[in-house]
């Protein structure tokens, strides 16, 4: 079991839930939530979030790990991830290292559209000033 799934079993534990009640909650058998639990089944990011959403807690904490995987938020920013803040260290796992991968890449992705959109509520702005 690596860390993000770890982290997930000690969350489920402190929020006093059981395996049933998470798979319950996140729609999925029984059987598929202990797979992932115990590390069997890949997590992609989108899974990630709603587990992070059913404990309340933001997905740095799943994803930050005693097996070397800090990812640091930035505080009073819309974007989220700061990629100069994240460490990963040679006990990551190949697909640990595979999800901070895709994780990085869809904020890198999310950051191009965010400030795409930005510069069009801008021109839109300075077109109705115009007017």
């Amino acid at each position: 079991m690596n860390g993000i799934h770890r982290a997930i079993k000690k969350f489920r534990e402190l929020k006093e839930m059981k395996q049933p009640e998470m798979a319950e909650k996140l729609n999925i058998s029984l059987k598929a939530y202990q797979n992932f639990e115990n590390g069997i089944t890949k997590l992609d990011l989108e899974r990630l979030k709603e587990v992070a959403n059913i404990f309340e807690i933001p997905i740095e904490d799943l994803i930050n790990s005693e097996d070397g995987v800090y990812i640091s938020e930035i505080k009073n920013n819309d974007v989220g991830f700061n990629n100069s803040e994240i460490t990963i260290n040679h006990t990551s796992t190949e697909n640990e290292r595979e999800l901070y991968e895709r994780i990085i890449k869809d904020k890198d992705l999310e950051i191009v559209f965010l400030k795409d959109l930005i510069m069009k509520l801008d021109i839109k702005q300075v077109l109705k000033k115009a007017k």
